[in-house]
């Protein structure tokens, strides 16, 4: 008991979230790493696992990380991160880069020894089978020790001393299947079974031959994947006491039995020596705590929440949390901290839980909280009686190359529906866990292992009474032995459908197997956990279930093969968007317990404050409250410390508090990083507003209507864009899973165009009276442009066509759009008074490629090439490097783009791109001129760009949109784009006018707009001075606010507005409403209530009712408590004094509300910017002396 408290007490750093820390979207600087730490070991993250998402060169959307990945720049700034770390107390573990990465370590190998290439088997269309290349040999010895070296060895050898000290390990992502073929696969087989593999019943056979074949195969494929790489990565960690925890990609993260032998050949069994298997939280923590539990690790990864938005708070984050604790998650891995969020424009997958999010001041309640519950949850031994087992050799022998066989579908299904799913947005619980029976989940080789003791199976440190086989048509022989002894001994195995072994039960359905359990030490009418270290058990318990907490599902998509066809990242949010998700808190609940065989003796012992409370046990029988958020941890033993919580007396009544609210909304915007706003913004950014009406509806401050569009139907529609901002929610930022610190230079957009289709964009553009202007226009489909009806003559076959423009004249302007695939048409215009300083980089075809240059002194260049495929870069003959063909992910064939240091000889210069089959690549280096286009000598351009134009850039260029500018200053129009402002209907000067409700406590109010404007609040006209309007008083939430504006070009709409309109407020009288209603919907910071009441008689407990967010509570002056989740309840007894009472609420928020509107983030869902104290408020009486 004395370490359990300890444990709990005094959690170590290693029990605490452990964040990815991105260290991408901007030059990352040791000053700035070390202020970041000092952040967040401020709010107790005392570790984080470094990760770069664009390592050795653009990628994902992003551009390239300052400093590159390895690089010697990387390791100074590791290094001395790594010292800093030491000195706070901190903790940095490693990523290795080899499975979800742009690092392309794989690829580069591959590139310079081909022998490492992997092999697969493929079957033609005539039924001949045949080996092809296809992506790393990790069954090759050689191939494996090349890459470990490549990465870990050199990780050991640059900071290999700081393992153990301040590296405590290492994290690895979404691993790429292991080969279906290899080099000596064949020999090694025939040597191992003493027969020939039949390739053909390999992709078919319904027979017991084939069978068998079959799962030699996958048992083959995991034993050489084995051999070559996971056992010596096993070494490697054990030798250097490090641990490594992983997250695999899908199906196999999820468990899934034919995924986990596509993927892996044996997924249990070729994972069993990883420290802390896990997964995110589109997986299952189930199969991965068994995993651990079986091989004597102690932790149990969870990557999680990604992809949950911008709004989700910290009680929202508990009980998202919950499940995944219950099911044995005890490592906490938050998804993510990012170093640069880039002006509030650089994301990936958010959200980012950080000192950019206003309820960081609070988030130490919550990290306290899940270290303690961590750090108890991983002492001792995890209790249940029941193993289901994972069907791996049915699946082996029934999965061919194309696809599983029906018994393999069947043997999964059960499975699954046995053992539940724990996916983030779609949990449903297993007819395991809705019959509120815990289990582990184990494979056949850990089976096999076992040590039957009585009618107990000895697995590790836990006993089993009964197996589950679920429609398990086949066992390794040595698994089958062990439970027929089992059996024979009086345990107990129970069979859905097929019965591979005697002496056994046999059930029709997963449905009937909960009966046939007998009951456990736990019965309760709330999810549970038990846990046993010495004498003591642990319980945890859960409020997340289909009476309160997240209601699942939260997204109900098509369950396709999304590992092969891509994740519909588009649809995913806009039903996120759309639907959201249903909370319901567990205010009020309480867990009803009845243990058996355990002590008599029960204390609930608080994770948020470290509070311990006596419970009251009769016949084992005994309640516990949620009454300080969704989970309760409950301790069991006869030697419990003594209890130091007060329990309340009896209610004795509650009554309202009355007195009058007053509320000052305030800013926590802090943009002295350029984190949030362009970099020019310094200091903490004022309330904005961005959302307004228009006679044309609701609309966006700085975008307008700037043309007509022409849709696929022939229909025409207004299209809006921004001049500084581009499109409103811009969908190419789906593919990016967020933008990425630029703005993307397309700004016209049609979702759905069928090949063959045109489509057409028309406005007027007010040309300068000058000579040499072009209009550039570029888009990857075919395109025509006419000037005031005439049809303009176009050079150029890529991305990029020109036309000559004369000046001096406002013309009407068409381009049609014809689409040469089904898909989106993007597509951007600028005049520009330089082509060649605008143009990007073209995409070139051809075996190939090539373009000779002069320079006038020898020296040195730099040059980035981008290639879709395999690559060689050849300067004056020499080969300088490769860029491998290598792809990780099946239907997902990502660009590959890395800087080469050029060595120029004076004069004569020849830069060659050797490109394989299929492949096309692109250069960009402008200080060379070497830009890709048509001056160099290839088959042909191709007009397609996958991702936005900038992706290609060395350097940015002049934007086409000319305020883009602010958030890459180098994007900057200068003297090469003309800032034309598109106007869809000419008409000279109009009135136009912007109306908003005021936000509470309004006292002063800047317009930011060159137009002449006059400002109506509340019936009074007011004259801008300097662009602000001052007010006499602060205004009611809601008063109307009407600006009229003198328009005299193209801006219209909210385009009227250069950005959002900024208000500075005032404490204000103010109802308790969400904060949306009171005008501030964009408010990122904190809103603080105050009002007094008259303090009652006894114990007095403060019940806020409803907030979303996080509350302190401040009586008097004194900080009594800061709320985090539900029950919004503390005590307040100790801070009052006879008479008048203060109260001070403050509430804080997060960043959802002013990402939404300042941002192009779809990572928003509906609900997330509600935020707020609601009430009732009341002060509850108690019995009992103050």
């Amino acid at each position: 008991m004395t370490r359990l408290l300890t444990r709990f007490r005094e959690p170590g750093p290693e029990s605490g979230p452990l964040p990815i820390w991105w260290w991408s979207g901007a030059k990352v600087t040791g000053a700035r790493l070390r202020e970041q730490m000092e952040r967040l070991a401020g709010q107790g993250v005392r570790q984080a696992v470094v990760l770069c998402l664009a390592p050795t060169g653009p990628m994902f959307g992003s551009v390239a990380d300052d400093p590159p990945f390895l690089s010697p720049q990387w390791i100074e700034l590791f290094d001395g991160a790594c010292a800093d770390a030491e000195r706070i107390g901190f903790r940095l573990w490693l990523y290795d880069q080899i499975g979800f990465s742009g690092a392309n370590f794989q690829g580069r190998i591959t590139a310079r020894n081909p022998e490492f290439a992997g092999l697969a088997l493929h079957r033609d269309e005539a039924g001949v089978i045949r080996e092809r290349v296809s992506g790393f040999d990790y069954f090759g010895v050689d191939a494996c020790a090349t890459l470990l070296d490549q990465v870990h060895g050199e990780l050991d050898r640059q900071l290999g001393h700081w393992f153990g000290k301040v590296v405590p390990g290492f994290f690895q992502d979404e691993l790429p299947a292991m080969p279906t073929w290899g080099h000596d696969f064949a020999e090694t087989f025939a040597a191992h079974y003493g027969y020939e593999l039949a390739l053909p019943a390999l992709f078919g056979g319904d027979d017991s031959e084939s069978a068998r074949h079959r799962h030699d195969y996958h048992e083959h494929r995991a034993r050489l994947a084995r051999r070559a790489f996971f056992d010596p990565l096993d070494r490697w960690f054990a030798e250097r006491a490090l641990i490594c925890g992983f997250d695999q990609p899908s199906p196999a993260r999820e468990g899934d039995p034919v995924g986990g032998v596509q993927l892996y050949g044996d997924y249990l069994g070729t994972h069993s020596g990883f420290g802390a298997p896990g997964c995110d939280h589109w997986g299952d923590p189930k199969v991965h705590s068994s995993l651990a539990h079986a091989n004597g690790h102690g932790r149990t990864w969870i990557e999680a929440f990604h992809s949950s938005g911008w709004g989700g708070t910290l009680e929202e984050t508990y009980d998202w949390l919950a499940p995944f604790l219950r099911r044995g998650a005890n490592l906490y891995d938050p998804h993510a901290v990012y170093y640069s969020t880039a002006g509030g424009w650089w994301e990936w997958a958010p959200p980012s839980t950080c000192w950019r999010q206003p309820y960081w001041p609070a988030y130490h309640q919550f990290s306290t909280a899940v270290a303690r519950l961590c750090s108890v949850l991983t002492t001792g031994t995890h209790v249940c009686d029941v193993v289901l087992l994972s069907p791996t050799s049915t699946t082996q022998a029934h999965l061919t190359l194309d696809g599983p066989l029906p018994p393999a579908e069947r043997a999964a299904a059960c499975y699954h529906r046995l053992n539940g799913a724990s996916v983030w947005f779609a949990e449903e619980h297993g007819v395991l866990e809705a019959a509120g029976i815990d289990h582990d989940t184990l494979d056949e080789h850990t089976i096999a292992g076992a040590e039957v003791l009585g009618d107990r199976l000895r697995i590790g440190e836990e006993t089993y009474r009964t197996v589950v086989l679920p429609e398990a048509e086949r066992l390794l022989p040595a698994a089958a032995a062990k439970l027929t002894e089992f059996a024979r001994a009086g345990g107990q195995v129970i069979c859905v459908g097929a019965a591979p072994l005697d002496d056994v039960t046999v059930v029709e359905r997963p449905e009937d197997v909960p009966g046939l359990i007998p009951a456990g030490n736990v019965r309760a009418d709330a999810p549970f956990l038990l846990r046993r270290d010495g004498d003591s058990f642990v319980l945890l318990l859960t409020a997340h279930d289909e009476h309160t907490g997240t209601l699942a599902p939260i997204v109900d998509l098509e369950r396709e093969n999304w590992a092969e066809a891509g994740f519909p990242w588009e649809e995913y949010w806009r039903r996120l968007r759309e639907d959201g998700y249903r909370f319901v808190p567990a205010t009020g609940r309480v867990a009803r317990v009845r243990t058996t065989g355990l002590p008599g003796r029960a204390q609930r012992w608080n994770p948020r404050t470290g509070e311990r409370t006596e419970l009251v046990v009769r016949d084992g029988a005994f309640e516990v409250p949620f009454d300080d958020g969704p989970i309760s941890l409950v301790v069991l033993g006869d030697d419990l410390p003594e209890a130091d919580a007060r329990p309340l007396g009896p209610e004795l009544g509650a009554e309202p508090v009355t007195g009058r609210w007053l509320a000052l909304a305030e800013s926590t915007l802090d943009n002295s990083e350029g984190d949030l706003a362009g970099a020019g913004r310094d200091g903490v950014l004022p309330i904005e507003v961005w959302r307004l009406s228009h006679e044309s509806g609701p609309v966006i401050a700085g975008f307008g209507p700037f043309a007509e569009v022409r849709d696929p139907d022939g229909t025409w529609r207004h299209a809006e864009w921004s001049l500084s901002r581009g499109i409103h929610k811009d969908p190419v930022h789906n593919e990016t899973l967020g933008p990425k610190g630029y703005v993307a230079e397309e700004f016209l957009d049609w979702r759905h165009v069928p090949a063959g289709a045109s489509v057409a964009v028309r406005t007027h553009l007010a040309l300068p009276d000058r000579d040499g202007l072009r209009l550039v226009v570029g888009s990857g489909a075919e395109r025509r442009v006419w000037l005031d009806g005439h049809q303009l003559p176009s050079a150029g076959e890529g991305y990029h066509s020109v036309s000559a423009v004369p000046g001096g004249r406002t013309g009407c302007l068409e381009i049609e759009f014809t689409a040469t695939e089904d898909g989106p048409v993007r597509g951007s215009f600028a005049v520009v008074t330089d082509f060649e300083r605008y143009c990007r980089p073209e995409w070139m075809e051809g075996a190939e490629v090539s373009r000779t240059f002069e320079v006038t002194e020898p020296g040195s260049a730099v040059v980035q090439v981008a290639s879709e495929g395999a690559c060689r870069v050849v300067l004056n003959g020499t080969e300088i490097g490769r860029q491998g063909d290598f792809n990780p992910y099946p239907g997902h064939r990502e660009i590959r783009v890395h800087p080469y240091e050029l060595s120029l000889r004076p004069g004569e210069n020849t830069l060659t791109l050797a490109l394989g089959p299929g492949a096309v690549a692109a250069v960009d280096a402008p200080e060379l001129g070497l830009t890709s286009g048509p001056e160099w000598t290839c088959e042909g351009l191709r007009r397609k760009h996958p991702r936005d134009p900038r992706f290609l850039c060395l350097r940015p260029r002049p934007h086409p949109l000319p305020g883009a500018w602010w958030l890459e200053p180098e994007a900057a129009p200068g003297d090469v784009v003309v800032p034309v402002v598109p106007d869809l209907a000419p008409s000279g000067e109009r009135t136009e006018s912007l109306a908003f409700p005021a936000p509470l406590g309004t006292v002063s109010v800047r317009i930011p707009s060159d137009l002449a404007v006059i400002a109506v609040v509340g019936g009074t006209e007011y004259k801008p001075v300097g662009g602000r309007v001052r007010l006499p008083e602060p205004l009611a939430a809601g008063t109307p606010v009407r600006l009229d504006f003198r328009a005299v070009d193209g801006r219209r709409a909210g385009a009227l507005l250069d950005s959002a309109i900024e208000v500075e407020v005032a404490e204000a009288p103010v109802e308790l409403r969400s904060w949306e209603e009171l005008g501030l919907r964009a408010l990122g910071g904190r809103m603080r209530y105050r009002t007094t009441f008259t303090a009652p008689d006894g114990r007095v407990v403060l019940d806020l009712g409803e907030v979303r967010g996080t509350a302190d509570v401040l009586v008097n002056g004194v900080l009594v408590d800061q709320l985090v989740w539900a029950p919004w309840r503390t005590e307040i007894t100790d801070a009052l004094r006879p008479g008048e009472n203060r109260l001070e609420i403050v509430v804080r928020g997060t960043l959802a509300g002013y990402l939404d509107d300042a941002s192009p983030t779809t990572a928003v869902a509906a609900g997330q910017v509600r935020t707020g104290l609601f009430g009732p408020v009341r002060l509850i009486r108690h019995g009992g002396a103050r």
